[in-house]
């Protein structure tokens, strides 16, 4: 089940994001989001009352830019991750969203996998965005 994210759903969010990007938004910058923030879309990916994945954007007028995008280790290959891309890819059209932009890791090859599958092409390289590491630059017209 996929649904819009909530306060309780913070302490698995960060977890989450220490576990698979070893760094995290944070509880206070993920609170203003879910909370205060109008244009930020965040939903959580669910099976069997256990949460597993997370996706979080930021939609201003026909623009979107993913924060970020994580599904459980354990669940990885399960289809899980294509399930809320997809969701997401609905729900930001239904706000009229017309192109979304989103940074992924140069060794991030499974992320680049799916985003590619899903029709995302590469704009750009941001030398260092990851501290160390570069990042790729995807695109889509939603």
């Amino acid at each position: 089940m996929i649904r819009k994210a909530t306060p309780n759903d913070i302490v698995f969010i960060v977890n989450l994001e220490n576990n698979v990007f070893t760094q995290t938004l944070g509880e206070n910058f993920l609170y203003d989001e879910l909370m205060l923030n109008p244009f930020s879309h965040y939903f959580v990916i669910e099976e069997q009352n256990q949460l597993i994945g997370y996706i979080g954007f930021r939609a201003f007028d026909e623009n979107s830019e993913m924060m970020n995008f994580a599904i459980d280790p354990k669940y990885h290959h399960q289809g899980y991750g294509s399930k809320l891309l997809s969701f997401s890819l609905e729900h930001l059209k239904s706000l009229g969203v017309k192109t979304l932009v989103l940074e992924v890791r140069m060794s991030n090859k499974n992320a680049q996998k799916l985003y590619e599958k899903f029709g995302f092409t590469q704009s750009h390289i941001r030398k260092n965005y990851y501290e160390k590491e570069d990042a790729i630059v995807y695109i889509k017209e939603v």
